[in-house]
């Protein structure tokens, strides 16, 4: 039973971490925002187009 405890201690701490650190987390995420989004949303946009010469068909 040691080791569960020692597992679930550890657990517990990790998620204690995660969760104190969570407002720094999203703070930087809004400071610093990632285009993801953007791009692949060009990705997507130059994947449909249509060459020229097959739009007449």
């Amino acid at each position: 039973m040691t080791i569960f405890a020692t597992l679930g201690a550890y657990a517990g701490f990790a998620l204690l971490v995660l969760m104190a650190a969570t407002p720094l987390l999203v703070e930087l995420d809004q400071r610093f925002p990632v285009a993801r989004q953007a791009k692949a949303a060009k990705a997507a946009e130059r994947e449909h187009r249509v060459p020229a010469g097959l739009a007449s068909a």
